[in-house]
């Protein structure tokens, strides 16, 4: 697992590798595989309660491990993953053997990845109008089939329950058309029933600098819908996952996050929300609207850094509020601490104080899977 830097666009991701660390090879048959990574996921009862961890773990591998460990007992039933680097499946399938309970499942996100190679490639994506590029893309997803294969013989389970996916590079150099066909390719693909989801970055906005600068929600959702119209089944896989900081980052405003859960549940194709805060002011992640993955503001201690962000509990139960009714598969955090050098309990300390205020807010808010 790595740690994430600053996602903005046109930078290169500065702290760790897409590569994941572990120990023994898999030793799951073949027979096991095939029959676990083809079966239907059902999906719990209420939404997993999921934790970007690699972003708020430490770099080094024995502090990874001491943090990871550290996790028990907060209720973490998914851990957000950057993709793997092509041809490193196995390895990550050790590290998550290493390294997880067998209660917790896989989320990949995409977006460490896209956002490395949007800085040496400005065309790249799935979006992309330029069919090299946009083969570059899949091609880097490709690696999926791979590490869904093995994570459920492992596990014996299917175990990568969604994949997050980008549409980079958004308007310009991307097409909605090219976003359809690669959406249409992935789908085709056995990743043992993970939920496909595009997860909105902050849409390109006219007189604004961008984070990411992607598709508007409403064109991503448009895209979604004319799949589930015209492939059966589709329904079930695909869907919206809403960054509660990128949306406010996106429309300058707490409000905004909300209208776009609010939308996405509308039109039946929610599946997740992370929180991360934003910020309107400068504080110890940064300047403001920075893509910066803030915690929340509260009064444990863990957050006194924080007290600059928009993100609060009313904002997180008023989020959740707008998505009732929806099928959530996740409801989760993605922060990072300050300072940068926090040690191994003090990150443990932020992702608890977060996480109980999601769980409190999931609680007060009677939110389910639909």
């Amino acid at each position: 697992m790595t740690r994430e830097s600053t996602e903005t666009r046109g930078s290169a991701e500065t702290r760790g590798s897409a590569e994941t660390r572990g120990s023994a090879e898999s030793t799951g048959s073949t027979a096991q595989s095939a029959s676990a990574a083809g079966a239907v996921r059902t999906g719990p009862a209420r939404p997993r309660l999921l934790l970007g961890a690699y972003a708020l773990a430490p770099g080094d591998p024995a502090g990874e491990a001491t943090f990871l460990a550290g996790l028990d007992g907060l209720g973490v039933q998914a851990l957000e993953m950057p993709l793997p680097a092509p041809g490193t499946a196995a390895e990550t399938a050790r590290w998550a053997r290493a390294h997880l309970p067998e209660h917790v499942d896989l989320v990949v996100t995409a977006v460490p990845r896209t956002m490395q190679r949007l800085a040496s490639d400005p065309g790249y994506g799935l979006s992309s109008a330029d069919l090299v590029q946009r083969r570059a893309a899949l091609d880097d997803l490709a690696v999926l089939r791979d590490l869904a294969r093995r994570l459920a013989d492992d596990a014996g389970r299917p175990r990568l329950a969604a994949v997050e996916l980008h549409s980079a590079p958004g308007p310009g150099l991307g097409t909605l058309t090219a976003f359809r066909e690669s959406l249409d390719e992935v789908l085709a693909w056995d990743l043992g029933g993970a939920h496909l989801l595009v997860e909105h970055c902050d849409a390109l906005v006219e007189g604004q600098p961008p984070a990411k600068g992607f598709w508007p929600l409403h064109e991503e959702i448009a895209v979604l819908q004319a799949i589930v119209d015209d492939v059966p089944g589709s329904g079930s896989r695909l869907g919206v996952s809403i960054n509660w900081g990128r949306s406010a980052i996106e429309g300058r405003s707490a409000r905004t996050p909300v209208e776009h859960v609010r939308a996405a549940a509308e039109a039946g194709l929610l599946r997740a929300v992370v929180f991360s805060g934003a910020a309107a002011s400068d504080t110890p992640w940064g300047p403001a609207w920075g893509d910066q993955h803030i915690a929340p503001r509260g009064s444990d201690p863990a957050l006194e850094a924080s007290a600059g962000s928009l993100l609060g509990a009313a904002e997180i139960l008023e989020t959740l509020q707008a998505a009732r009714g929806a099928t959530l598969e996740a409801v989760g955090i993605k922060v990072t601490a300050r300072p940068e050098d926090a040690d191994v309990e003090e990150r443990l300390a932020v992702a608890r104080a977060s996480l109980r205020m999601v769980s409190e807010a999931l609680r007060g808010g009677s939110v389910g899977r639909g």
